[in-house]
């Protein structure tokens, strides 16, 4: 089930990207034109949004979307994903443990569809931290 949890999120991201791509004009991801062509807070069809950092965090009927994006990599912590089922009424009625996800996560990590976030320090180095998340590398895996 978190593979199909996950493919939601992922289709929900990509759907709500394409809408702000396709208000703006623009063919770039929302995250680096957020500042120049509109308000980093907003609504769009339904869907409020807030862009932070390398991020955005969205909500449609009250079910919270929160990811980060680099260039056009999906990566989200396990707190986000965690966020997106206790606020989807069909999801929280599973009552998943955390460490029953960080598996099924680890499992995908193993399939190659996701892949550890390694922070890097202002130097380039790694600070060795994982803080468990992650790197959609495979998004055809949930097509």
């Amino acid at each position: 089930m978190i593979e199909k949890i996950l493919g939601n999120y992922i289709s929900f991201i990509r759907s709500f990207e394409t809408l702000l791509k396709d208000k703006y004009k623009q063919d770039i991801n929302p995250c680096s034109f957020s500042r120049t062509f509109f308000e980093r807070i907003g609504s769009i069809d339904g869907i409020e949004y807030y862009f932070h950092g390398s991020g955005c965090t969205a909500r449609r009927d009250d079910v919270i979307y929160a990811y980060d994006i680099s260039l056009n990599e999906i990566q989200f912590s396990q707190w986000e994903l965690n966020e997106l089922i206790r606020t989807h009424p069909e999801y929280q009625k599973l009552n998943y443990s955390d460490d029953y996800i960080a598996y099924e996560l680890f499992q995908l990590i193993n399939k190659d569809v996701l892949n550890w976030l390694i922070l890097e320090g202002i130097d380039g180095k790694s600070f060795g931290c994982v803080f468990k998340s992650y790197r959609v590398i495979q998004e055809s895996f949930f097509d």
